[in-house]
Protein backbone atom coordinates (compact mmCIF):
# COMPACT_ATOMS: atom_id res chain seq x y z
CA UNK A 1 0.00 0.00 0.00
CA UNK A 2 2.75 2.42 0.90
CA UNK A 3 4.78 1.61 -2.20
CA UNK A 4 1.70 2.44 -4.28
CA UNK A 5 1.19 5.66 -2.34
CA UNK A 6 4.76 6.84 -2.89
CA UNK A 7 4.61 6.04 -6.59
CA UNK A 8 1.39 8.02 -6.87
CA UNK A 9 2.90 10.89 -4.88
CA UNK A 10 5.75 10.99 -7.41
CA UNK A 11 3.17 11.81 -10.10
CA UNK A 12 2.54 8.40 -11.63
CA UNK A 13 -0.67 6.52 -12.32
CA UNK A 14 -0.82 3.46 -10.09
CA UNK A 15 -3.03 0.44 -9.54
CA UNK A 16 -2.75 -1.62 -6.36
CA UNK A 17 -3.83 -5.25 -6.73
CA UNK A 18 -4.58 -7.57 -3.82
CA UNK A 19 -3.82 -11.00 -5.25
CA UNK A 20 -3.33 -12.90 -2.00
CA UNK A 21 -5.26 -16.19 -2.38
CA UNK A 22 -5.33 -16.67 1.40
CA UNK A 23 -7.36 -13.52 2.08
CA UNK A 24 -7.06 -9.85 1.24
CA UNK A 25 -5.89 -7.17 3.67
CA UNK A 26 -5.71 -4.12 1.43
CA UNK A 27 -9.40 -3.13 1.47
CA UNK A 28 -9.89 -3.05 5.26
CA UNK A 29 -6.51 -1.38 5.73
CA UNK A 30 -7.55 1.45 3.40
CA UNK A 31 -11.17 1.69 4.50
CA UNK A 32 -12.56 0.39 1.20
CA UNK A 33 -15.60 -1.79 0.65
CA UNK A 34 -14.60 -5.43 0.26
CA UNK A 35 -17.95 -7.12 -0.30
CA UNK A 36 -17.07 -7.78 -3.95
CA UNK A 37 -13.44 -8.84 -4.52
CA UNK A 38 -12.37 -6.68 -7.43
CA UNK A 39 -9.37 -8.69 -8.54
CA UNK A 40 -11.25 -11.99 -8.50
CA UNK A 41 -13.90 -10.34 -10.66
CA UNK A 42 -11.20 -9.11 -13.03
CA UNK A 43 -9.75 -12.61 -13.28
CA UNK A 44 -13.14 -14.17 -13.98
CA UNK A 45 -13.83 -11.64 -16.71
CA UNK A 46 -10.35 -12.11 -18.16
CA UNK A 47 -10.98 -15.84 -18.31
CA UNK A 48 -13.98 -15.15 -20.51
CA UNK A 49 -12.10 -12.59 -22.62
CA UNK A 50 -14.48 -9.90 -21.35
CA UNK A 51 -12.17 -7.67 -19.31
CA UNK A 52 -12.35 -4.43 -21.24
CA UNK A 53 -11.98 -0.83 -20.13
CA UNK A 54 -15.62 -0.51 -19.12
CA UNK A 55 -15.41 -3.56 -16.87
CA UNK A 56 -12.21 -2.29 -15.26
CA UNK A 57 -13.97 0.97 -14.48
CA UNK A 58 -16.89 -0.93 -12.98
CA UNK A 59 -14.95 -3.14 -10.57
CA UNK A 60 -12.14 -0.81 -9.50
CA UNK A 61 -12.15 1.25 -6.31
CA UNK A 62 -10.21 4.40 -5.58
CA UNK A 63 -8.06 5.39 -2.63
CA UNK A 64 -8.27 9.17 -2.56
CA UNK A 65 -5.58 11.37 -1.07
CA UNK A 66 -4.16 14.81 -1.91
CA UNK A 67 -1.72 14.33 -4.79
CA UNK A 68 -1.37 10.61 -4.08
CA UNK A 69 -4.55 8.81 -5.17
CA UNK A 70 -4.39 5.37 -6.73
CA UNK A 71 -6.68 2.62 -7.97
CA UNK A 72 -7.35 -0.52 -5.95
CA UNK A 73 -8.49 -3.96 -7.02
CA UNK A 74 -9.57 -5.50 -3.73
CA UNK A 75 -8.79 -9.05 -2.65
CA UNK A 76 -10.63 -12.08 -1.41
CA UNK A 77 -12.70 -11.91 1.76
CA UNK A 78 -12.79 -15.68 2.19
CA UNK A 79 -11.66 -18.97 0.66
CA UNK A 80 -14.67 -19.51 -1.58
CA UNK A 81 -13.36 -17.61 -4.60
CA UNK A 82 -9.67 -18.48 -4.69
CA UNK A 83 -10.23 -21.02 -7.52
CA UNK A 84 -11.01 -18.02 -9.73
CA UNK A 85 -7.38 -16.89 -9.40
CA UNK A 86 -5.98 -19.33 -11.94
CA UNK A 87 -2.57 -18.75 -13.49
CA UNK A 88 -3.78 -17.79 -16.96
CA UNK A 89 -6.61 -15.64 -15.61
CA UNK A 90 -4.29 -13.75 -13.27
CA UNK A 91 -1.77 -13.18 -16.05
CA UNK A 92 -4.45 -11.82 -18.38
CA UNK A 93 -5.97 -9.60 -15.68
CA UNK A 94 -2.61 -8.12 -14.69
CA UNK A 95 -1.82 -7.40 -18.33
CA UNK A 96 -5.15 -5.64 -18.80
CA UNK A 97 -4.63 -3.49 -15.69
CA UNK A 98 -1.04 -2.71 -16.69
CA UNK A 99 -2.30 -1.40 -20.01
CA UNK A 100 -4.09 1.46 -18.23
CA UNK A 101 -1.55 2.67 -15.66
CA UNK A 102 2.18 3.22 -15.38
CA UNK A 103 2.74 1.05 -12.32
CA UNK A 104 0.94 -2.01 -10.99
CA UNK A 105 1.78 -2.93 -7.39
CA UNK A 106 0.66 -6.42 -6.37
CA UNK A 107 0.31 -7.94 -2.92
CA UNK A 108 0.79 -11.69 -3.36
CA UNK A 109 0.45 -14.70 -1.14
CA UNK A 110 3.21 -15.83 1.19
CA UNK A 111 3.48 -19.45 0.02
CA UNK A 112 5.68 -20.80 -2.76
CA UNK A 113 4.66 -24.41 -2.24
CA UNK A 114 3.70 -26.59 -5.19
CA UNK A 115 2.40 -29.57 -3.22
CA UNK A 116 -0.86 -29.55 -5.13
CA UNK A 117 1.07 -30.41 -8.31
CA UNK A 118 1.36 -33.94 -6.90
CA UNK A 119 -2.38 -34.53 -6.99
CA UNK A 120 -3.84 -36.90 -9.54
CA UNK A 121 -6.13 -34.25 -11.01
CA UNK A 122 -3.94 -32.23 -13.36
CA UNK A 123 -6.72 -29.73 -14.01
CA UNK A 124 -7.59 -28.96 -10.39
CA UNK A 125 -7.16 -25.31 -9.34
CA UNK A 126 -3.88 -24.44 -7.63
CA UNK A 127 -4.05 -22.35 -4.45
CA UNK A 128 -0.71 -20.64 -5.11
CA UNK A 129 -1.12 -20.23 -8.87
CA UNK A 130 -1.89 -16.52 -8.48
CA UNK A 131 1.37 -15.93 -6.62
CA UNK A 132 3.44 -17.69 -9.26
CA UNK A 133 1.66 -15.82 -12.06
CA UNK A 134 2.37 -12.47 -10.38
CA UNK A 135 6.03 -13.37 -9.82
CA UNK A 136 6.40 -14.29 -13.48
CA UNK A 137 4.84 -11.00 -14.60
CA UNK A 138 6.77 -8.76 -12.22
CA UNK A 139 9.62 -6.49 -13.25
CA UNK A 140 10.66 -6.27 -9.60
CA UNK A 141 9.85 -8.45 -6.60
CA UNK A 142 9.99 -7.11 -3.05
CA UNK A 143 10.75 -9.87 -0.53
CA UNK A 144 9.77 -8.63 2.92
CA UNK A 145 10.96 -10.12 6.19
CA UNK A 146 10.71 -9.25 9.87
CA UNK A 147 13.77 -8.17 11.85
CA UNK A 148 13.86 -10.73 14.64
CA UNK A 149 15.41 -14.21 14.83
CA UNK A 150 12.25 -15.97 13.67
CA UNK A 151 11.49 -13.48 10.92
CA UNK A 152 15.03 -13.49 9.55
CA UNK A 153 15.20 -17.29 9.45
CA UNK A 154 11.93 -17.36 7.52
CA UNK A 155 13.20 -14.67 5.17
CA UNK A 156 16.39 -16.63 4.48
CA UNK A 157 14.49 -19.83 3.71
CA UNK A 158 11.90 -17.98 1.65
CA UNK A 159 14.53 -16.16 -0.37
CA UNK A 160 16.16 -19.50 -1.15
CA UNK A 161 12.86 -20.70 -2.58
CA UNK A 162 12.20 -17.42 -4.37
CA UNK A 163 15.42 -17.44 -6.40
CA UNK A 164 14.30 -20.72 -7.94
CA UNK A 165 11.48 -18.85 -9.69
CA UNK A 166 12.77 -15.26 -9.99
CA UNK A 167 16.16 -13.98 -11.13
CA UNK A 168 18.11 -12.62 -8.19
CA UNK A 169 18.63 -9.26 -9.92
CA UNK A 170 14.84 -8.73 -9.90
CA UNK A 171 14.53 -9.22 -6.14
CA UNK A 172 14.70 -6.44 -3.56
CA UNK A 173 15.09 -7.68 0.01
CA UNK A 174 13.36 -5.45 2.54
CA UNK A 175 13.60 -6.06 6.29
CA UNK A 176 10.83 -4.51 8.35
CA UNK A 177 10.63 -3.42 12.01
CA UNK A 178 14.38 -3.19 12.64
CA UNK A 179 14.85 -2.50 16.37
CA UNK A 180 17.43 -3.00 19.10
CA UNK A 181 14.87 -4.61 21.40
CA UNK A 182 14.80 -7.76 19.27
CA UNK A 183 18.37 -7.83 17.95
CA UNK A 184 20.53 -5.95 20.43
CA UNK A 185 22.95 -3.11 19.89
CA UNK A 186 23.42 -1.94 16.28
CA UNK A 187 20.43 -3.85 14.91
CA UNK A 188 21.11 -2.68 11.36
CA UNK A 189 24.57 -4.24 11.36
CA UNK A 190 23.18 -7.45 12.86
CA UNK A 191 20.63 -7.77 10.08
CA UNK A 192 23.10 -7.03 7.28
CA UNK A 193 25.66 -9.46 8.69
CA UNK A 194 23.04 -12.22 8.95
CA UNK A 195 21.84 -11.72 5.37
CA UNK A 196 25.38 -11.61 4.03
CA UNK A 197 26.62 -14.63 5.96
CA UNK A 198 23.75 -17.04 5.41
CA UNK A 199 22.36 -15.96 2.01
CA UNK A 200 25.03 -13.86 0.34
CA UNK A 201 22.66 -10.90 0.28
CA UNK A 202 24.82 -7.78 0.20
CA UNK A 203 22.14 -5.20 -0.53
CA UNK A 204 18.96 -4.88 1.51
CA UNK A 205 16.64 -2.08 2.56
CA UNK A 206 16.10 -1.85 6.31
CA UNK A 207 12.99 -0.17 7.65
CA UNK A 208 12.85 1.09 11.24
CA UNK A 209 10.27 -0.02 13.77
CA UNK A 210 7.70 2.78 14.09
CA UNK A 211 4.70 1.45 15.97
CA UNK A 212 3.13 4.81 16.66
CA UNK A 213 2.96 5.73 12.97
CA UNK A 214 1.71 2.34 11.82
CA UNK A 215 -0.95 2.39 14.53
CA UNK A 216 -2.05 5.82 13.30
CA UNK A 217 -2.31 4.51 9.75
CA UNK A 218 -4.36 1.50 10.86
CA UNK A 219 -6.63 3.60 13.07
CA UNK A 220 -7.43 6.07 10.30
CA UNK A 221 -7.35 3.53 7.41
CA UNK A 222 -4.80 5.64 5.57
CA UNK A 223 -1.36 5.17 4.10
CA UNK A 224 1.69 6.26 6.08
CA UNK A 225 2.09 9.21 3.74
CA UNK A 226 -1.32 10.50 4.85
CA UNK A 227 -1.38 9.35 8.48
CA UNK A 228 2.21 10.12 9.50
CA UNK A 229 4.01 11.94 6.68
CA UNK A 230 7.06 12.85 8.78
CA UNK A 231 7.56 9.49 10.43
CA UNK A 232 10.94 7.73 10.09
CA UNK A 233 9.27 4.71 8.54
CA UNK A 234 7.50 6.76 5.88
CA UNK A 235 10.76 8.56 5.11
CA UNK A 236 12.59 5.26 4.68
CA UNK A 237 9.84 3.88 2.44
CA UNK A 238 9.85 6.99 0.30
CA UNK A 239 13.62 6.82 -0.13
CA UNK A 240 13.38 3.16 -1.12
CA UNK A 241 10.75 3.86 -3.78
CA UNK A 242 12.60 6.84 -5.22
CA UNK A 243 15.97 5.07 -5.31
CA UNK A 244 15.03 1.51 -6.28
CA UNK A 245 11.57 1.40 -7.84
CA UNK A 246 11.33 4.52 -9.98
CA UNK A 247 13.41 4.27 -13.16
CA UNK A 248 11.25 6.74 -15.07
CA UNK A 249 12.17 10.41 -14.49
CA UNK A 250 8.88 11.85 -15.72
CA UNK A 251 5.39 10.36 -15.61
CA UNK A 252 3.76 9.49 -18.91
CA UNK A 253 0.19 10.71 -19.09
CA UNK A 254 -2.16 8.38 -20.91
CA UNK A 255 -5.00 9.86 -22.91
CA UNK A 256 -8.60 8.90 -23.00
CA UNK A 257 -8.81 6.74 -19.89
CA UNK A 258 -8.98 7.22 -16.15
CA UNK A 259 -10.37 4.75 -13.68
CA UNK A 260 -13.45 5.93 -11.85
CA UNK A 261 -13.34 7.48 -8.35
CA UNK A 262 -13.97 5.23 -5.40
CA UNK A 263 -17.39 3.69 -5.35
CA UNK A 264 -18.96 0.40 -4.44
CA UNK A 265 -17.63 -2.25 -6.79
CA UNK A 266 -20.26 -4.48 -8.30
CA UNK A 267 -19.87 -8.23 -8.04
CA UNK A 268 -18.16 -9.81 -10.99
Amino acid sequence: MNVAAELAAAGHTVALVDADPYGGAVAPSLGLLDEAPGFASACRLAGGDALDRAELERIVQRYSAPRASFDVFTGLVGPSRWPELGHDRVTAAVQAIAGQVEYVVIDTGFSLERDEELTSDQFAPRRNAATFACLAAADRVIAVGLADPVGLSRLLRGNGDLVEFVDADRIDVVVNRVRTGALGIDANAQVRQTLRRFAGITHATLLPHDGRSTDAAILTARTLRDAAPRSPLRTALREYVLEHVLPVPEPVRRRGFALAPMRRAAAG
